[in-house]
């Protein structure tokens, strides 16, 4: 509703991003969802509102790589997912001046996570793409001290895109996320650790269940055998 997607491929490249004749999606947003503005007001949100766009994934790609940094030390974590660039074309012959280009992903779009940290396909709940995502999210959880997420975790295979970011109220470092704050507290309740989150030495986000500490039985003293007295005995005379 608030923004349409549209396969596209360049008449002319743009080197060294894409080549002429590259496949690209062309996402626009869409007027209607934002009532009826004047036409300075109207390019002005389309302007702002594709900025943006690319300022959440571009930042989420900036975690990213930071995280594959960290993931590679690691030989047993394996391949590590991406996310893709996206960037902001003008169009000034059209009524909707400003929109985003990226890559076409060729293949079976997935789902991974939406905005809790665990994937809304339960066929693929045991996927390597899927847990790798829950591992990053978990890592810039942990990176930003609970500040910042990742969330919306999607692409194909492990090539991701359309990303979004929740932060805190204030923000994290001056950045703002376009996602709710709720978010995060989501991702922290149900988040459940994986082999790879266990591979980089993340600690769980759970609490740990308290102990019940079972009360020691009072130890019983052995009854004591009481001698009975008597009274004193008298010697009779003789």
């Amino acid at each position: 509703m608030h923004r349409r997607a549209f396969r596209t491929r360049l008449k002319a490249g743009m080197v060294p991003v894409f080549t002429q004749g590259h496949h690209c999606v062309l996402k626009v947003h869409n007027a209607i969802s934002y009532g009826t503005l004047n036409n300075e007001e109207f390019v002005q949100k389309n302007y702002n509102l594709a900025v943006e766009e690319c300022h959440v994934q571009n930042t989420a790609r900036e975690y990213i790589k930071v995280w594959t940094a960290v993931a590679q030390t690691q030989e047993a974590f394996g391949e590590v997912p991406e996310i893709i660039p996206i960037y902001l074309v003008h169009r000034p012959s059209n009524d909707i001046p400003y929109a985003t280009l990226e890559e076409e992903l060729m293949g079976e779009f997935v789902k991974y996570s939406v905005r809790d940290g665990k994937e809304i396909n339960l066929k693929r709940k045991d996927s390597e793409a899927g847990q790798k995502c829950c591992t990053f999210q978990h890592w810039v959880y942990h990176k930003t001290e609970g500040n910042l997420l990742v969330t919306d975790m999607q692409g194909v295979g492990m090539r991701l895109t359309d990303v979004g970011i929740a932060t805190c109220k204030k923000g994290y470092k001056g950045f703002k996320g376009n996602c709710a704050t709720s978010f995060i507290d989501q991702f922290k309740a149900l988040h459940l650790c994986n082999k790879y989150c266990e591979i980089l030495g993340l600690k769980s986000l759970q609490p740990k269940p308290k102990k019940t500490v079972v009360p020691k039985p009072k130890p019983t003293q052995p009854a004591t055998k009481t001698k009975k007295t008597f009274g004193p005995t008298l010697k009779s005379k003789s």
